[in-house]
């Protein structure tokens, strides 16, 4: 992976933090030192549970695929319906 890579896949998981809801989720983007971008996702009513999630370019992913890059809006909508699951807050 390059520095062109890199930087690509910073700025989708950027775009992807911009659609999810601030005030629902602590966001953190990890950059840095040629390793692979990731966005940290806290959801704050439940702050002990912390999901990284990973770019390669065409969909975003976790331990399995989420959503295409092209379609973020599907991507943070579906983040925070399995982080409101596993919340326990189904709705």
């Amino acid at each position: 992976m390059d520095e062109r890579d890199l930087a690509a896949g910073a700025a989708d998981l950027e775009r992807l933090g911009d659609e999810m809801d601030g005030r629902a989720y602590a966001l953190g983007l990890v950059t840095g030192q040629g390793r692979r971008p990731h966005l940290t996702i806290t959801r704050r009513s439940a702050g002990l549970r912390t999901e990284n999630v990973y770019t390669d370019g065409t969909h975003f992913y976790w331990a399995e695929q989420i959503a295409a890059v092209a379609d973020v809006a599907a991507a943070a909508a579906a983040i925070d319906r399995v982080l409101r699951i596993l919340d326990g807050n189904r709705r």
